[in-house]
């Protein structure tokens, strides 16, 4: 095969199948009935749906009833957010206001702004200069119209991982002092695609009540995600014209995809602390190389394990995002894929855009800065050697096209 000694870094826009997500996507094809059926074919693919649904379920903690699947990661972020404020605003007289993140994905920026248009007001919280939103610059913003925070658990582009837990509980406190009050509702998102891999996704631990998943960064197939919705929480449907998904998402279910994606993420979920200790020892490793071969390379985001004196890692075991002054990022990207090594610029849903990275630019690089930052994410079975590979292409990329 072509790729066969590639080395793909580009893990935070798409992952490989696994074997066993492969071999559990092969099997259930061969079940062709409709889930909504009352045939045996139907009975039979309902039974794996539902078996998936359980599944995912467990790996996060959850009751299966609060599992509603997706075609996307996009879609369960545009459910979570539309579905639950725009009832609100349709009921409520008078703003509401919401709060996110300047760095989050898209799929959770645009829905927030188009409900600008039906009168909803969004606050968009900064980041200090790693990325990482404070609880206190969460509750400061809170305000008593406040119905709706949507915060990442991890940045796809610079690999922030976002304090949730404490901002849950940030959130819980002041959601326990209005409904004692009868006040307004305030319901707590996090977008979890990047994640499962890398942090544990309990959501009891979290504290969160929606919460979005992505097969395709897991190892598991495109065209399938999930969306958390905690029992109690009010949501209504984005998709309409069948009863599928509890009402909340019509058209035939995908359950080879479900089925799959149950497997990626069950396995995903085992053996995290290990998985971080061996990445996080190659992507320092990396790093080391890449200012061994290339001394006035910067890197964007929290500061790697081996930058750090006290304190928790705050970065994603797996992401680094480097810039090399004088190397636009874009041909950077282009020249590494000539060598053998896949890598980007930012997250896949904004290619094609003109402007540098918001993420990069929310963490207050200049402007000729945020121009040259490349993305390094890798899988979770990378090994130094790749590393020293990726190193050497980076370096022979500079020395051709960076100006000076």
């Amino acid at each position: 095969m072509w790729f066969r000694n590639r080395i793909y870094a580009d893990a935070a826009a798409a992952t490989p199948l696994s074997k066993r997500s492969a071999r559990e996507l092969v099997r259930l094809l061969r079940i062709y009935g409709n889930a909504g059926a009352i045939h045996r074919e139907g009975v039979a693919a309902k039974r794996e749906l539902e078996k998936a649904r359980k599944s995912i379920a467990d790996s996060i903690g959850a009751h299966a009833d609060e599992i509603l699947f997706t075609a996307s990661g996009t879609e369960g972020n545009n459910l979570a957010i539309q579905g639950v404020i725009r009832p609100l605003l349709q009921k409520q007289k008078g703003e509401l206001h919401a709060i996110t993140c300047a760095v989050e994905h898209q799929s959770v920026l645009e829905p927030l702004r188009a409900l600008q248009r039906e009168g909803l007001v969004v606050s968009e919280v900064g980041v200090d200069g790693e990325g990482v939103v404070f609880p206190n610059t969460l509750s400061n913003n809170i305000r008593p119209d406040t119905v709706f925070v949507s915060l990442q658990l991890v940045n796809s582009e610079m690999g922030a991982i976002e304090p949730v837990r404490e901002l849950a509980r940030e959130i819980r406190k002041i959601r326990t002092l209005r409904q004692a009050q009868g006040d307004l509702p305030l319901y707590f998102h996090t977008d979890a695609s990047q994640a499962p891999l890398w942090v544990d996704i309990n959501v009891e631990k979290l504290g969160v009540d929606l919460m979005t998943l992505d097969a395709q960064k897991v190892l598991g197939p495109k065209g399938v995600g999930a969306l958390y919705v905690r029992r109690g929480v009010p949501i209504e449907a984005l998709l309409w014209g069948g009863k599928q998904e509890r009402g909340l998402r019509g058209g035939t279910e995908n359950v080879a995809a479900a089925g799959a994606f149950a497997v990626a993420l069950a396995d995903a979920k085992r053996g995290v602390e290990k998985r971080v200790k061996n990445m996080t020892a190659v992507r320092d490793y990396l790093w080391a190389e890449i200012k061994r071969l290339i001394p006035d390379a910067k890197y964007q985001g929290p500061s790697l394990m081996s930058d750090i004196k006290d304190g928790p890692c705050l970065r994603v075991a797996n992401n680094l995002n480097i810039s090399i002054p004088g190397l636009e990022a874009e041909m950077g990207v282009v020249s590494l894929d000539a060598l053998g090594i896949s890598a980007s610029t930012r997250s896949a849903c904004t290619i094609g855009a003109d402007e540098p990275s918001h993420v990069i630019k929310a963490l207050g690089v200049p402007l000729d800065m945020a121009g040259t930052a490349i993305r390094l994410t890798l899988l979770p079975d990378a090994t130094k050697s790749q590393a020293r590979r990726i190193a050497q292409a980076l370096k022979e990329t500079a020395d051709r096209y960076r100006q000076s």
